[in-house]
């Protein structure tokens, strides 16, 4: 049986190096607690630098060295784009909507 996924919120407006630390460490602590599959859904994220694409991979590994599955989803086109202009939604899980990456996650 499918579980259920665990969705965490990332901060409204810009995922920058003044909060990196504290998003990251959010998503690991999720990932060590075992809640998988665990969704981040970036729907109030306006915009995202290199540290977040950082926080994306560094997320992506650690969920992939403890067997939990991870996906990132409702990115705005701005967000989105960087996601795809570098790559990282090669090997980041990323999906248009939470509804899109729970039925992902949840199906297979």
């Amino acid at each position: 049986s499918a579980r259920r996924p665990s969705t965490i919120s990332s901060r409204e407006g810009e995922i920058d190096a003044s909060v990196k630390d504290q998003l990251q460490a959010q998503i690991i602590d999720l990932i060590d607690q075992r809640r998988t599959p665990l969704l981040v859904d970036m729907t109030g994220v306006k915009f995202c630098d290199s540290t977040g694409l950082t926080v994306a991979i560094s997320a992506r590994r650690h969920a992939a060295a403890s067997g939990s599955r991870l996906a990132f989803c409702g990115m705005s086109k701005r967000v989105g784009e960087v996601f795809r202009v570098t790559g990282v939604d090669r090997f980041v899980a990323v999906y248009p909507t939470l509804a899109a990456a729970t039925l992902a996650v949840t199906s297979t």
